[in-house]
């Protein structure tokens, strides 16, 4: 027998106190007797009654009951007709358990749990929600000194949502303890305390210092079971009083958990047609549900317009603006986004956790956002505050960003940037506020440098943390790269510098002109050869860098105008330099600067000039000289020098398409049309070039040229035909087929 009285102790430990008592009345053990007085004091102690109603709770209810132990509340349960264990387990916690006929009214089976209490004081749980971390005196210091005749009092209930590793949680402020003297339940659903004497008057809510945890995960098959039920007691409701906004809302949001859309919608609409008070949580409640319903409907305006209507009045809830600024996501408005996640963030007390987001799920999303911005050092700030996160970024890479004035092309050159994942260092030549502030944003290397431009590459050196180095400028935007090879490349330590295309901006750009640059850079192997900073060599007298080209093209991001004025300055600096110090590479930038700003003349003495040195046939930069010097010929009508520059390289460069269509250019200005298309043939069939129009239809338009000159209509007609979209080819076509 005194088993029993130790079983009685371990039930009064998991606060089964109904269960210890009939224990301690079984047991022999003389300290039985003791423990039994100590219950029957304690009872005699107890003032306040906590009520639930339940139904096939057995999972929830033994946490929900022991909770309550440690306040001395007696315990009424009112069953509505549990079939599981749900009725033998509370009966080991209170003798104080009933059955309820249900009759669809929740308020009817709340308001008969507290007809059976004991005591005029009342606390109502559901009995999926436990109290936990409160003030054992507070519920008493309440009701002692506060007129219940008109009070009521609110407590905080923190919602648990669960679903695998997802966490979350949801805070909401409930009315749960009054007087029954006073006051009652009423509605059949989404029940309220009010005031007996005078229904539509509300009492005044005192702020208790209780918490309740509810375990509020649910499986959809469930919450679709209570959503169906709860329709129908909303409807019944509505019928009572069609303009109940609380009322329409919940139905609405019952609708949306059905996935009725329509009739979600429709509800919705009536109730922001009431014009509801935002300043109430369920109000607040209704805008997320309702936004969160426009999403997966993705009827985004409708969310937008709903933002528009309650953005100035909740500009003080955090979770609100967190909400809001996902669908800014969700329209592509990042920076209205960023707006919404600082906000929150700015709140002194934000009410983190009242639809489920927290501090530290803003700052990651906000970190997300200037990630894709390539925002690094804002991004890093963000994720100080997320737990074991860190910002990966290409640990051998940093992307070497130089600047002057132009603070709009730096920020559209680093957000173009973001995707190769690697730090910047950003050296701006200038001195404008705003140009730094900017570059702040992306880096926390930001670099002011006032040298000269011979200076310059040795100070990138000097500034250079990682192994490798890409030289970019802030005129200019990635087009394009495999980001991924270049880290497999980055990786290794060699001795290599990366070249990189750039696509310029050309008046009649009908070949798609770019140019090759040496651009990636080998701190442990490089230096720079002159004030230009596409010399690069090597810093060991006997080892050469190999050539390496990189999956990876920019675009210059400003005007011809823009372009053809730089190219001037440049221009004067390179006949400067080569005043001083003849220098193959030297003379190849100004013959290929000439040659894009159209000054073919120049162009073509520089490119001879290149020509007649000492020569590396397998160098890009030959092969460029000899294709532009034969376009150059051609500019200037000087056919025949153009068939002799096509004639001495052709043993060199005639498996190469660039050259052959140079040199079908050079053939056809100079009559010798077979040749011509001959050569056209062949750039085709080689295709490698870079220039897809010379692969394809630039090769098949020149063809159709000959062909109308030769007055063969058909054939021309057909390489027309072939050369596709090409607008001078269409309008061949238009020519050819409008003749009689």
């Amino acid at each position: 027998m005194s088993d029993n009285y130790r079983q009685g102790l371990k039930a009064l430990n998991e606060g089964k106190v109904n269960l210890a008592t009939q224990l301690f009345k079984e047991s022999t053990n003389p300290a039985a007797d003791e423990q039994l007085a100590q219950l029957a004091a304690r009872k005699q102690r107890q003032k306040i009654s906590a009520c639930l109603i339940t139904k096939n709770n057995q999972k929830t209810l033994a946490d929900c009951l022991a909770s309550l132990y440690p306040y001395n509340f007696e315990i009424v349960i009112a069953d509505t007709g549990s079939t599981d264990g749900t009725l033998a387990l509370a009966r080991q916690f209170t003798d104080k358990v009933y059955h309820f006929d249900w009759v669809d009214d929740f308020a009817a089976a709340r308001n008969f749990a507290a007809s059976k209490a004991s005591h005029d004081y009342i606390i109502t749980l559901d009995s999926d929600e436990r109290l936990v971390g409160s003030d054992k005196k507070e519920l008493e210091k309440f009701f002692a000194s506060q007129d219940t005749s008109k009070t009521v009092g609110l407590y905080r209930v923190v919602s648990s949502l669960s679903k695998g590793k997802q966490q979350n949680q949801i805070v909401s402020d409930v009315i749960r303890v009054y007087d029954r003297r006073y006051c009652q339940y009423y509605y059949k659903i989404h029940e309220q305390v009010g005031l007996i004497r005078n229904r539509s008057a509300s009492p005044y809510a005192y702020v208790l210092n209780v918490r309740a945890l509810h375990d509020g995960y649910q499986d959809e098959k469930t919450l679709k079971q209570k959503s169906r039920r709860n329709v129908k007691l909303l409807l019944a409701q509505l019928e009572e009083d069609s303009n109940q906004a609380y009322f329409i809302y919940q139905l609405a949001k019952s609708y949306y958990i059905l996935g009725n859309n329509q009739q979600a919608f429709e509800f919705f609409a009536k109730f922001f047609a009431l014009k509801p008070n935002s300043q109430k949580q369920w109000v607040r409640d209704a805008i997320d549900a309702y936004i969160k319903l426009c999403v997966k409907a993705k009827q985004y305006q409708k969310a937008l317009d709903c933002i528009a209507t309650y953005y100035d009045q909740l500009q003080g809830y955090f979770d609100i603006l967190c909400l809001f600024a996902t669908v800014y996501l969700i329209a592509d408005e990042e920076q209205k986004a960023i707006d919404c996640f600082k906000q929150a963030l700015k709140l002194n007390s934000p009410q983190a956790g009242e639809f489920g987001w927290s501090k530290e799920a803003a700052y990651q999303n906000l970190a997300r956002i200037y990630e894709r911005q390539g925002k690094w050092a804002l991004a890093k700030k963000c994720l100080e505050h997320v737990k074991n996160s860190k910002l990966k970024l290409d640990p051998n890479l940093s992307l070497l960003v130089l600047a002057d004035e132009e603070t709009d092309q730096l920020e559209a050159c680093l957000k173009s940037l973001a995707v190769m994942q690697a730090n910047y260092v950003i050296i701006v030549r200038g001195k404008n506020k705003k140009t730094i502030e900017l570059a702040r944003q992306y880096s926390e290397a930001v670099h002011h440098f006032s040298g000269s431009q011979a200076q310059l590459g040795a100070y990138l050196l000097t500034k250079l943390q990682t192994n490798y180095g890409l030289i970019v400028y802030a005129n200019e935007k990635l087009l394009g790269a495999d980001p991924e090879a270049i880290k497999q490349l980055t990786a290794k330590k060699a001795a290599i510098v990366g070249r990189i295309r750039v696509k310029l901006p050309l008046k009649d750009d009908e070949l798609g002109y770019q140019i090759h640059e040496p651009r990636l850079l080998v701190k442990s192997y490089a230096k720079f050869n002159g004030p230009l900073l596409t010399g690069i060599v090597s810093k060991k007298p006997k080892r050469l860098l190999n050539q390496v080209e990189l999956p990876l093209i920019l675009a210059k991001n400003v005007s011809y105008e823009a372009y053809a004025q730089s190219e001037l300055a440049k221009q004067q600096a390179l006949r400067a330099s080569l005043d001083k110090q003849a220098n193959p590479t030297l003379s190849w930038e100004l013959a290929t600067s000439y040659y894009y700003l159209q000054n073919y003349s120049e162009a073509c003495q520089a490119y001879l000039e290149f020509l007649s040195g000492p020569l590396d046939l397998g160098k890009e930069e030959t092969l460029s000289a000899v294709t532009n010097l034969i376009a150059a010929l051609i500019e200037v009508k000087d056919y025949q020098r153009a068939l002799e520059v096509v004639l001495t390289f052709n043993p060199y460069y005639d498996g190469l398409s660039d050259f052959q269509f140079a040199a079908g250019l050079a053939y056809m200005n100079g009559g010798r049309f077979d040749q011509a298309q001959a050569a056209f043939t062949q750039a085709r069939q080689l295709a490698n070039s870079d220039s897809l129009g010379i692969n394809g239809y630039l090769s098949y338009y020149q063809q159709g040229v000959i062909y109308e000159v030769l007055g063969q209509k058909q054939e021309a007609i057909g390489a027309y035909r072939l050369a596709g979209d090409y607008q001078p080819a269409l309008s061949g076509l238009e020519r050819l087929l409008g003749e009689k």
